[in-house]
Formats: C-alpha cells, structure tokens, sequence
C-alpha cells in the first residue's frame, strides 16, 4: 500500500508524462542539456530520481552499467523497458541501494528540494560515490528575480510547473550559494556551478545580461542551480 507521500509523487507523475505529451516540459529539458554538458564518463552511472530513464538512456555509452532510482513505480517500470537498471526507492525512508564507493558519477535533477532531509540525502551521495567520483546536483532558484518580486507582491512564489500538491511538493528553497555551502560542508568539492537560464530571445533577457553580465544572468535570471561536485 502507498503512503500519502509515494501516492502524491504517483500522481506528479502522471501529470509529467501529460505534460511532456503536451510539451509543457521544456523546464526539465533545459536540465538534462545542462547537465549532459557535465557527464564525463566511466564504469558506474546513477541517476537519483531517473523518471522513465531519459538522462541515463543518453549517456549509456558513456558508462559500463547505468543505473536509476525514483519513488514512482511507473517511472522505475519505464526506465526498465528502456534499459536502466532501475529501482523504486523512497529516498525519505530508505537508504541508496548500493555499498559504499560504488559510483563514477550520480546526478540528480530536481530532486534535493523534494526530501526531508537534504543533509541526510548528500551523505548517501557522498557513501555511494567512490574518492575522486562526482555529483551533479540541480534544483530550483529561489532567488530568480520574478520570484523575489513576487515575495514581494506578498505571496510566497512558485518554484516547481507541476500543478498536484502545494508547489509540486517542494520542501526546500536554495540560493547557488546555499547549494555550495551545503555541499562543502559535506565533504564535496564544487568545482562548477552555473544557472540553468530560460528563454535567451527576447530583447528585454539579452539587454539585461548585457549591461548586468553573465553573474547577473546566472543569479537573477536562472529559473534553477546546476552544480558539479567532487567527493573529497
């Protein structure tokens, strides 16, 4: 039987794959093309919250073995058919399924603003990842200047498209200097940390990052943190 928790990220889900259908799902499109840039390559390969395998079916060639876990059992059933090594597990309650030092690489996507305890998430990180073995970390920018404006309208601002649950149930809010703090006091490394930054097209977007510049963009115009750490 599915606790409230694992049926609430059930129906997240489900109303993803209608998104993607639809193809209101650019936001974890921009992800993924961020942090392909990122992966390198090597024997073991996890993707923490892996949906039906789209990250890891890309670097498949990247890597001996590719593995996945993520809460849904639709998402977990998919990315078997599609040829990860995939696990349902709710990270809240249970631990990676893995021994220590055993991954290259882990990433995870929009996953860290999900759990209870984000301190206790990044130390499973660091216990699976072998010395020298890296992660990749995104999440939402809280400090994103439409949603400062919008804190300052009165109203607590967004940070997830998803439309179940209060904020798609997100639980925690980051700052990029939050994400490098939290990770080095962990025992990481950062050694890259960038925006995932929108829709460059407009005129108003390409006049502020050229007089603001780059550290503007990355701090007040990304809709999400990506960040790449060692394990020390």
């Amino acid at each position: 039987m599915n606790t409230a928790e694992e049926q609430l990220y059930r129906d997240i889900w489900n109303q993803k794959i209608i998104r993607e259908a639809a193809n209101l799902a650019a936001d974890g499109e921009q992800r993924g093309s961020a942090a392909l840039k990122m992966i390198e390559g090597g024997d073991r390969f996890l993707d923490i919250g892996c949906g039906e395998g789209t990250l890891a079916m890309q670097v498949q060639n990247r890597f001996k073995e590719v593995h996945g876990i993520d809460i849904s059992e639709d998402a977990v059933r998919l990315a078997n058919q599609n040829g990860v090594k995939a696990t349902r597990v709710n990270l809240n309650i249970e631990p990676i399924p893995y021994p220590d030092n055993y991954f290259d690489t882990v990433v995870s996507l929009d996953v860290i603003e999900h759990v209870f305890d984000p301190i206790r998430f990044l130390k499973e990180i660091h216990r699976v990842l072998r010395r020298d073995g890296y992660t990749i970390i995104s999440t939402p920018n809280i400090r994103k200047i439409q949603r400062i404006l919008e804190l300052i309208r009165g109203r607590f601002p967004r940070t997830s498209y998803d439309p179940i649950g209060f904020d798609g149930g997100h639980l925690h809010y980051f700052t990029s200097k939050d994400m490098k703090v939290l990770l080095e006091q962990h025992a990481f490394t950062v050694t890259l940390l960038n925006g995932i930054c929108g829709d460059r097209r407009t005129w108003k977007y390409r006049l502020a990052v050229a007089l603001l510049g780059r550290g503007f963009e990355k701090e007040f115009l990304a809709s999400g943190i990506l960040v790449k750490a060692t394990k020390g």
